[in-house]
């Protein structure tokens, strides 16, 4: 069923390497956007179960070591915890069609189907707001500074899912 309110989630994973057909998820945060809001009390942070393929060149990354995730759920009821927090709202993210099929696989395997949201790309947003020129940057980075959006939390999920709401809101708020 096509969604029709004003709540939007922005989503984002940590996972084992950048390959979301073959890479393990580690981490899932969503925060929720309602009426132009960054509703904090409302996300979701969860751990998932450690993975063989954790590898220095991800630690390095991410910081998540095996014995970060000994607080871990397993995939049995985070992965029920996740669909009922972003039902069928919009999914928002940074590089959104990495960590949607990278659920999907997760979601596939366990219930026989596949996320139906739709997605918001924030590089797109961001583009389209600013007139961004077909070459532009459009690392994260940038966009957070050219937005000055404060960084914290980089490369944790709840820390990137919150700052994708915070410069979309700046996007949206004052371009829109």
């Amino acid at each position: 069923m096509p969604y029709h309110g004003d709540e939007v989630i922005s989503l984002d994973c940590e996972t084992t390497g950048l390959d979301p057909n073959t890479d393990d998820l580690l981490t899932v945060a969503g925060v929720k956007i309602r009426d132009g809001k960054i509703m904090t009390s409302e996300k979701l942070d969860l751990r998932l179960p450690p993975s063989p393929k954790q590898a220095a060149d991800s630690i390095r990354i991410h910081g998540i070591r095996k014995v970060d995730l000994e607080d871990c759920i397993p995939y049995s009821e985070a992965l029920p915890k996740l669909l009922n927090f972003i039902g069928n709202r919009p999914l928002l993210g940074y590089y959104i069609n990495f960590d949607v099929t990278l659920l999907n696989r997760y979601i596939r395997e366990t219930f026989g189907f596949e996320l139906p949201n739709s997605t918001i790309e924030l590089a797109d947003v961001f583009s389209s707001k600013t007139r961004q020129p077909e070459t532009a940057d459009l690392r994260f980075e940038r966009i957070l500074t050219e937005l000055s959006v404060p960084t914290f939390g980089r490369h944790t999920a709840i820390g990137d899912a919150t700052m994708v709401a915070m410069a979309y809101l700046k996007l949206t708020k004052s371009n829109g």
